[in-house]
């Protein structure tokens, strides 16, 4: 049975799940049924924005419908009542040792995210995709991007066609440059039970396509990936999120990892390259690591 989200920490393994009952969700749903069993998740979190705004109880919509604060009161008990049904339909394919909590903002979806990671400090935040969603540029879209690069924790995007394989290869690509933003990769590793695949690093700084015989680098990826199984591989694409989609397609890997700070592939891309990315990764989840 479901539970009402408190105010208070959880030191627990914890999954925060935005929703909005719609087939993106219930495709995050379905993906973190076989997710939370192979990486022992305690603790899952369905998050429900109902944000209106003052305009919205001010002025008619496009139908010359007004609303009451009656009607406002009348929909969020609705959105109660399905968050609870989702929790609990979901609860009969978990654990019974996996708690599941609800909570209903009256926030915006971005601030409400924030609000919840600050309370509660969850270790991922998964999030659904959809190509056409994406390629439209909605607000939907927008929204996803904007909790992707400024969450706190990591986030995981989870394409709507991407059903659950057990993680064990994942993707990272690296400009190794910078190889020191492979350090990132600590907050996932085995010592937390956590994710623990095998890395394809893929270098995407042909400036430094012969690596291999550079003692730095190759002492610094030692260093950084200590306990992994990893294998050291390179790219030119000109283009490289392509190659980086194109590498993981070609090599079957269950994951994409995307490294933090300023010279990740992820996050030096704009908007509209990060929407374009997201819609042609159609079969695999991105993680965004903080």
């Amino acid at each position: 049975m479901a539970t009402r989200l408190k105010e208070k920490k959880i030191t627990m393994k914890t999954l925060l799940i935005p929703v909005d009952f719609s087939g993106i969700s219930e495709n995050v749903l379905k993906y973190i049924v076989g997710f939370a069993t192979d990486t022992k998740v305690e603790h899952v979190i369905l998050l429900k924005s109902f944000y209106v705004s003052v305009y919205a109880e001010l002025l008619p919509s496009a139908d010359f419908v007004q609303l009451s604060a009656g009607d406002i009161r009348d929909e969020r008990q609705g959105a109660e009542l399905a968050l609870t049904a989702l929790a609990n339909k979901l609860s009969k394919k978990l654990s019974p040792l996996v708690k599941i909590t609800t909570a209903i903002s009256g926030l915006p979806i971005l601030r409400a995210v924030y609000q919840v990671v600050d309370q509660e400090s969850p270790n991922i935040v998964l999030l659904g995709s959809d190509k056409t969603v994406l390629e439209n540029d909605s607000y939907m879209a927008e929204q996803i991007i904007a909790i992707a690069k400024t969450s706190a924790v990591p986030v995981m995007i989870v394409p709507e066609c991407a059903r659950y394989e057990k993680i064990e290869l994942a993707l990272v690509p690296c400009d190794f440059a910078v190889i020191s933003q492979l350090e990132a990769l600590y907050g996932i590793h085995d010592r937390k039970k956590w994710l623990h695949p095998r890395l394809m690093v893929l270098n995407t700084n042909p400036k430094l396509k012969n690596s291999e015989s550079d003692s730095h680098i190759a002492a610094g990826l030692a260093e950084l990936l200590a306990g992994y199984d990893y294998k050291v591989y390179h790219t030119e694409d000109k283009d490289t999120v392509k190659g980086i989609l194109h590498f993981a397609d070609k090599h079957n890997t269950q994951m994409i990892i995307a490294l933090p700070g300023k010279y990740s592939f992820f996050y030096n891309l704009t908007h509209r390259n990060i929407t374009n990315a997201l819609a042609l990764n159609a079969t695999r989840p991105v993680l965004i690591l903080k």
